[in-house]
């Protein structure tokens, strides 16, 4: 099994027990919170890979973390932490979140344009993507003058790619190859 696979089943596990005990969005929050924070912290990260680490050393400061948190997240990271597998804690954290936005019916959308968009723009195109996918739409924007024009949104795991950078890629590449095969006139 990947390691994909092997957080999105500990996501699948998390997140059916917060459902079961109506506390998704509090296990949510709390692992996102965890995740965060171990992102900001090269010793925390340093210590809980360390292999030279007692296992039990790491569990009492996963322990000592989590004290205040909710018992689904601290037994999960406890269970990842015993199994060996605390490396995917990120990808159990993404896959959590998939989870809770699909039982939300919410789809996360990336847009990245060479320019800020206008409320207008942004509106035409949450509803587009709305009415494609039949979900409510959170919109995350980013602005990369790379991108030249157009646009590239992500959904999910879904790119489209109608940058101006793109079609130029795309154009230069049938122009080579339409040299090669001697098409060019």
């Amino acid at each position: 099994m990947s390691d994909g696979q092997i957080a999105r089943v500990y996501a699948r596990a998390l997140f059916g027990a917060a459902q079961a005990a109506g506390r998704v969005e509090p296990v949510r929050r709390e692992l996102g919170d965890f995740v965060a924070g171990l992102a900001a912290s090269a010793p925390l990260r340093h210590v809980l890979a360390d292999p030279q680490v007692d296992d039990a050393a790491k569990r009492r400061v996963l322990a000592e973390l989590t004290r205040e948190a909710d018992r689904l997240v601290s037994n999960t990271l406890q269970l990842l932490q015993g199994k060996g597998r605390f490396a995917l804690v990120d990808a159990v954290h993404e896959e959590l979140e998939a989870l809770a936005a699909a039982e939300a019916e919410v789809v996360n959308v990336e847009v990245t344009s060479a320019v800020e968009l206008g409320p207008e723009v942004e509106e035409r195109l949450a509803a587009k993507v709305a009415k494609a996918t039949g979900r409510r739409v959170e919109m995350t924007k980013r602005v990369d003058a790379g991108v030249l024009g157009g646009l590239v949104l992500r959904v999910g795991d879904v790119i489209v790619d109608g940058s101006l950078r793109s079609r130029i890629r795309q154009l230069r590449q049938r122009l080579v190859t339409a040299e090669v095969r001697g098409d060019a006139k």
